[in-house]
């Protein structure tokens, strides 16, 4: 008796799925420890305690959504491009989605006395976190893909200055 096994498009779509939604509740996570630790890095970084809370947010977004991403590409190695960038943004968004959940439902979680005004700018907030999340996702699909290393540098560079120079203009609109 043969066993059917099933089609490979849905493996890879199946991988793609799990990796996002664990990666989402990992990134959401993070996110939520981080807001709830900040009086501790208030005591460490004084008054640039927002500036790092930030920054560690950011840096855990990078690693979640890029090990989100080479996690689908090592357990199905065909899956296309698309796919991975679609699950890059997702993965930021979904992982957002579930902190302001979160924090709407137990603001006292956040120690950050500016806490009812970053949960009335979400819409915002979300927008931002998945807009990242698609850099990083580009990022890691070029470092994936492109297998001519000068190509890959060439794309990393000109992917920086498209966003260096919307930020200017975003800035001086």
């Amino acid at each position: 008796m043969a066993e059917d096994k099933a089609p490979i498009s849905d493996v890879e779509n199946s991988v793609l799925i799990r990796s996002v939604g664990i990666a989402s509740f990992v990134l959401a996570g993070i996110f939520i420890a981080l807001l709830f630790f900040q009086d501790n890095l208030a005591k460490v970084f004084g008054s640039y305690a927002d500036e790092a809370t930030i920054g560690l947010m950011l840096v855990g977004l990078w690693l979640v959504v890029s090990s989100s991403i080479r996690t689908a590409v090592n357990h199905a190695k065909g899956v296309e491009t698309w796919k991975l960038v679609l699950g890059g943004i997702l993965t930021g968004l979904i992982g957002s989605v579930l902190t302001t959940a979160f924090l709407i439902m137990f603001p006292n979680v956040a120690k950050s006395q500016n806490m009812a005004a970053v949960t009335g700018a979400t819409g915002g907030l979300i927008f931002a976190t998945s807009l990242i999340a698609f850099l990083i996702t580009l990022f890691v699909v070029i470092n994936i893909r492109v297998k001519s290393r000068a190509l890959g540098n060439l794309l990393e560079f000109l992917l920086i200055g498209a966003t260096i120079a919307g930020l200017v203009w975003y800035a001086t609109k």
